[in-house]
């Protein structure tokens, strides 16, 4: 049975690869008493499909993942999230058919957060002219808003790349992003796959 899962990835955790996301969920079911299904062939392993990879450093709250197991049953959660790391935590989960998240997930929708409102100021200027996005306003204090179509595609990298070579900023220090929405673009807004 499929089952797709939203999870916040913040604090520390952030600094885990997306590559090393799949063995980190996997221990973590394991220690819960989940059992998953494993891929077949040579050299199986547990059928996993993540959403759209992060940066090292940004902080989610909508993250997206499918997860192959045995059987689920909504108390499943409670004891999936006691054994997660600090800072990362499960907060939907159910069965699901259909189409895969890489088909699915079309837009994601970002927090970026600057030192003074200056910066937030040109930074919006800069972005509304040189980065491709389906929506961008003034957020809260500081801050902007950015939703981003196609997220396999297109990553917060590059803002920051556009930024520090516009002189806005000067490298990832100067800002910080949260990935604050994902899923599909429907009437302006980002719309939760779950």
């Amino acid at each position: 049975m499929r089952v797709r899962i939203t999870y916040e990835k913040t604090g520390t955790v952030c600094f885990v690869p997306h590559v090393e996301m799949p063995t980190l969920f996997s221990r973590s079911l394991r220690r819960a008493g989940l059992r998953q299904v494993f891929t077949e062939g040579m050299s199986p392993h547990p059928k996993v499909s993540l959403g759209p990879p992060l940066p090292v450093g940004v902080f989610s709250l909508c993250e997206l993942a499918d997860f192959w197991l045995e059987q689920w049953t909504s108390s499943d959660l409670t004891s999936w999230n006691k054994c997660l790391p600090e800072g990362l935590k499960v907060t939907k989960a159910c069965h699901t058919e259909g189409r895969s998240l890489s088909k699915l997930c079309d837009a994601a929708q970002y927090i970026l957060q600057f030192r003074s409102m200056k910066e937030a100021s040109a930074a919006l200027c800069v972005l509304k002219e040189s980065v491709e996005w389906a929506r961008i306003a003034p957020s809260i204090e500081n801050s902007i808003e950015v939703v981003l179509l196609r997220p396999y595609q297109a990553s917060p990298t590059l803002f920051v790349k556009v930024l520090s070579e516009r002189g806005v900023i000067s490298s990832w220090k100067d800002i910080r992003i949260v990935r604050t929405k994902l899923g599909r673009f429907h009437a302006q807004v980002v719309v939760s796959l779950l």
